[in-house]
């Protein structure tokens, strides 16, 4: 299923006006920066259009974002060729993945809009990757679409959703060894032209 889901942001990312209609830096990236006190490096998982990893690369010494459709990253190599400290590449996170390079480093963990375009067995696949890569006190930023967005406007209606309860997702993280520091639920968070979804921020530190 994943696969299909690939397919489709493939050919999403490959048209024009998308590339051009999403080319400013998210509310979350702010909110991040802001509570973000480590500027060394940042790890962004589904990073999209890289709009934010171009935006905070201005922050932190450097940037490495991931996702998994090759159209976006392919893109973005071309468009940010000249952003020196930012680095993106293709990655599946349900499959294997090289943590040791990512292990060492000194990193803060970035994923907006991610999680809910995993299904649950993918989400705890992933945390339990997070789990891996972070060392102690290191923290994950996340926002997401919650249970009580469903029913609201979309902008882009055919994207899959996962429409998550954050109480879920704090007891996710909290088995593989991760204490939840921030967590709020609300609209006004992601406003995007007349779609105001009800999306969770929510701050992690693995213990």
């Amino acid at each position: 299923m994943i696969n299909n889901r690939n397919s489709y942001w493939n050919k999403f990312y490959k048209i024009k006006k998308i590339k051009k209609k999403i080319n400013f830096p998210s509310q979350f990236s702010i909110f991040t920066l802001s509570y973000d006190l480590n500027k060394n490096i940042l790890i962004e998982f589904g990073c999209g259009n890289g709009r934010d990893a171009f935006h905070m690369s201005n922050h932190y010494k450097k940037i490495i974002a991931y996702d998994l459709s090759k159209s976006a990253i392919f893109e973005n190599i071309r468009k940010f060729k000249n952003i020196k400290n930012v680095s993106f590449k293709i990655a599946d996170v349900t499959k294997d993945f090289d943590i040791r390079y990512l292990k060492k480093l000194k990193k803060t963990i970035y994923a907006r809009f991610f999680i809910h375009s995993l299904k649950n067995d993918e989400i705890k696949i992933f945390i339990k990757l997070l789990s891996r890569i972070l060392n102690k006190n290191e923290k994950v930023f996340i926002e997401y679409r919650t249970h009580l967005d469903k029913k609201k406007k979309k902008v882009f209606k055919k994207h899959f959703r996962n429409y998550l309860n954050p109480k879920k997702i704090i007891s996710f993280f909290t088995k593989e060894k991760f204490v939840n520091t921030y967590s709020k639920s609300s609209c006004g968070f992601a406003n995007f032209n007349e779609e105001d979804p009800h999306v969770a921020r929510q701050i992690y530190k693995k213990i």
